[in-house]
């Protein structure tokens, strides 16, 4: 099986917080691709007779946190391992997926955020600037994903990222549009543009300041209401040496909406992220 370009989704994404992308860490949403690559490798393994697994190992510049105007280098590893239609991946956890001949998809998963620190991390998000926020512990996610492939070089997938366990964090969802720019027997280009929102208590975790909050730091008090709180675009390459060896480079960009703008956690309005990745198929 040939190497696919992996999304997060850094999710997810680039900010995505399971890594709190986005995906708050913003990240691992980056390791890019479309959602329907994963999910026909695996269908067309669905009678189960073999592991398909891929390995990888990347160096990320992401954002200290969602909002932060400094930023942090990360070593991502990055497993996957499919037979039939389970995967368990380091990015989207351990579940199912499926992939229509229509080129509908939908995936489910387990997964963990690891929430954010009020200290500089080089594993997790958090920053010094934070410290008397308070710790945003842990919480185990279900993921859900569908997609719809709309051309042979365009589909569009919506997220639902749900608390299962963890009594701060609320729930994010994500709904965006992936694209193949370019297309070659050795190099593949994708774009994806997402929109990224929150329910009032995820929200308000990552980007509301209590009245308590507010006399420990000195910020102002935000309440963030629920709704979208970023728009984000990234472009990534997928070069393929050979069956087993590639190499993935993304870049991205999130703008913070109004939102989640007034609160004095976001410290701009637009925040870069990039991953350079090693990948092996076995």
């Amino acid at each position: 099986m040939s190497p696919a370009i992996s999304r997060p989704h850094l999710r997810s994404a680039l900010l995505k917080p399971v890594l709190t992308v986005l995906i708050t860490s913003a990240a691992m949403t980056l390791v890019g691709q479309a959602f329907a690559q994963d999910s026909t490798a695996a269908s067309q393994s669905v009678l189960g007779d073999r592991f398909n697994v891929n390995f990888g190992l990347g160096m990320a510049v992401l954002p200290r946190y969602m909002g932060a105007d400094e930023y942090r280098s990360q070593v991502v590893p990055m497993l996957t391992v499919q037979r039939g239609i389970f995967f368990a991946d380091t990015t989207r956890g351990l579940g199912l997926q499926w992939q229509s001949d229509s080129g509908f998809g939908a995936s489910a998963a387990l997964n963990y955020d690891f929430g954010r620190t009020e200290k500089n991390s080089t594993n997790r998000p958090g920053s010094n600037e934070l410290r008397g926020m308070g710790t945003i512990k842990g919480a185990t996610v279900g993921d859900f994903v569908v997609s719809q492939q709309l051309m042979p070089w365009l589909s569009v997938s919506a997220e639902a990222e749900l608390r299962v366990a963890g009594e701060q964090r609320g729930n994010r969802y994500r709904l965006g549009f992936e694209g193949i720019a370019y297309h070659s027997q050795t190099d593949t280009v994708t774009l994806d543009i997402d929109a990224h929102a929150g329910d009032g208590r995820y929200n308000q975790t990552y980007f509301g300041v209590s009245p308590i909050q507010s006399q420990r730091t000195g910020f102002s008090r935000f309440t963030a209401d629920s709704g979208i709180y970023a728009y984000s675009a990234a472009l990534a390459w997928q070069h393929t040496f050979d069956a087993h060896w590639s190499t993935v480079a993304s870049v991205g960009v999130t703008h913070y909406t109004d939102q989640t703008r007034g609160s004095p956690l976001v410290e701009t309005d637009a925040e870069g992220s990039g991953l350079i990745a090693l990948n092996y198929a076995f």
